[in-house]
């Protein structure tokens, strides 16, 4: 009886684990999306003129 309530919760275990890797790598892909983003913001705005240049004109 003991042995089979052990390995129950070891399988529960392993299973919310999954799950929390899971839903660590979802995470992690979302920043990694979010950083490229702004990577190429960043390259777009320090391509651009700036603002006082363009007022004068």
């Amino acid at each position: 009886m003991q042995t089979e309530r052990t390995e129950l919760m070891r399988s529960v275990v392993a299973a919310t684990d999954t799950r929390g890797k899971h839903r660590i790598s979802a995470e992690l892909k979302r920043f990694e999306q979010e950083v490229r983003f702004l990577e190429e913001e960043l390259e777009q705005l320090e391509k651009m003129e700036a603002a006082s240049a363009s007022c004068k004109e």
